[in-house]
Parts: C-alpha cells; structure tokens; sequence
C-alpha cells in the first residue's frame, strides 16, 4: 500500500500528517517513509530526532557538452533548445543550470560536435527514526531532475526494505517531483487550509491524481481560522467524488514538537491536533483497509 500526501501549496501541514500516519501505522505494519521533497526534506525532522546510516550517490542526469575543435559554428543547437540552455557567444555555450539532457541538440548536430556526459543528480540518505526509517534525497544544486530522483527513492524504499505500508510525503506544488511521488500509488491524500489559495491547489493536485488514476481523500488542516470556507472544501471534496477525511484545529502544539524535535503524538498526546490527526488515521485506515 503506497500513500501520497500532498498539498500542492508549502505551509498546510502535509508534513505533519504524513509523519502522523507513519507514527499511528508502525505499530501495526512494517513501514517506511518517503520524503520526496528532495529540495527540502523535513519528515524526518517531524518525527523526531533521527540519524543517518548510510548515503548514495547518484548519476542519473546528463548534460550537453560542445566539442569546440569538431564544431561548424551552423547555429542548429541554439535554435533547437526549448529551455535556453544554449547560448551564442562566438560559438554556442551550455548554460549547465537549464540543460534538461534531452539530447535534442546533439541529433541536430551534423559534425557529432556534441555530446551528452553524465553528471551527479543527487544523493539518496538512509535515516532511521523512532518510528520507521525514512528514504529522502537531496538534489544537486543546479540540477532539475527532481522527479527522476523521487522515483529512484520510491523504487530504493521498497526494495531495501520490503514494506506492507509506503508514507510519500510529497514536494510542494504539482511539478515533477508531485507527478513522480502520485504515479503508482494507491492513494491520494490532499491537505489543504480554509483560503482560496489552498483550495486553488488542492484541485491541481487533485487534477493529477484522477489522471493518474488514484483514489483521493481530502483533509482540513486549521479548519477553525475559517469555518465557512472550510464547508465549501468539504461541499467541493464531496462534489469531486473524493473522500472526506476529517478536520484538525489550530494548534500551537504543532510548532513546539517542531521546535523540541520530538514527534508531535509524544510531545503533545493530549492536544487537539493530536485528537484530531488520531480521527483522521483512523479514517484513512478503514478507507484503505488497512484495518484500525
């Protein structure tokens, strides 16, 4: 069972529940966490303090490179490039930070002036927490085969542990890394906040999931700082065809367990938000029929 959290907006909390869900079912299963923020993974983090036992290195990228001695000044790459990655200057440059590697540019080029070199794309960390481990990755600067690297953590996850039950804890927003986190999932989990804002990229989000074919739930992080609009995303959720999947208040508490790294059922198992995340586990269990 492989569950997607995500928001398609930073801030909603998805984090937090993602770290939630991996606390309420690693007491029943054998879990492992994704966090397929490679730009800034924090699910660790949110589970509490945590250490690092082991790291990769990986070369999955390419870059284009120009032969000087081979090439006949003709232009064809520049005009070719569709992210600008190629520039004139007496000859044309590879401006490295915008090469995707497509090789478009090397099948134009008649005199073979150019090439395609392989380069690190980011490294895959191994870290242990109380709760479950946690496979995350961090993305070379420059590079933007983010969602290349998320799928590569997905595919290490399973196969170094063999898990009953996958946490994703997605990027923010619905590029690359969103698309490669929600691609052959099971489930769908949007977290969003009562603004217009959030429920503008929840139904992005949620656009990727229906295409992708996922079942999708939907949840209200901070409900209670506007009850009104949070009755409109349970009509739109419920409109959608989507799972409703419950409500979590405000909750200062969430910030402390942060600030004190300790996962927040063990730093506040009392609090409203912890009640709550509780009610929501528990709903996200029956749905997926993982049992309670």
């Amino acid at each position: 069972m492989e569950i997607v959290v995500a928001s398609g907006k930073g801030g909603t909390g998805k984090t937090t529940v993602a770290a939630f869900l991996i606390y309420y079912l690693s007491g029943r299963f054998n879990v492992v966490g994704v966090d397929a923020d490679v730009e800034a993974p924090d699910l660790a983090i949110a589970l509490g303090r945590h250490r690092e036992e082991e790291k990769e290195e990986i070369f999955d990228s390419q870059i284009a490179t120009v032969d000087e001695d081979r090439c006949v000044l003709c232009g064809k790459c520049v005009n070719v490039c569709n992210f600008g990655a190629i520039v004139w200057s007496d000859g044309p440059r590879i401006v490295e930070q915008l090469c995707e590697g497509c090789g478009a540019c090397a099948i134009m080029c008649d005199a073979g002036a150019i090439s395609l070199r392989r380069t690190k794309t980011g490294e895959i960390l191994f870290l242990e927490t109380e709760y479950s481990p946690i496979v995350t990755g961090r993305l070379e600067i420059g590079r933007k085969h983010s969602g290349r690297l998320v799928e590569i953590l997905k595919k290490e996850a399973k196969s170094r542990y063999n898990p009953e039950v996958i946490i994703v804890d997605a990027a923010a927003g619905i590029g690359c890394p969103v698309i490669s986190s929600i691609a052959g999932s099971d489930m769908l989990i949007i977290v969003t906040e009562p603004t217009p804002q959030s429920l503008r990229s929840a139904g992005r989000v949620a656009e990727i999931g229906v295409r992708l074919g996922v079942k999708t739930g939907v949840l209200v992080n901070k409900y209670d700082l506007n009850t009104e609009f949070t009755k409109k995303i349970i009509r739109w959720s419920i409109g959608q065809g989507f799972m409703f999947l419950g409500s979590i208040p405000y909750d200062s508490e969430v910030v402390k367990a942060y600030v004190n790294m300790c996962a927040l059922p063990k730093y506040a198992p009392h609090s409203k938000a912890t009640e709550a995340l509780m009610d929501i586990c528990r709903s996200v269990a029956k749905w997926s029929k993982l049992g309670d």
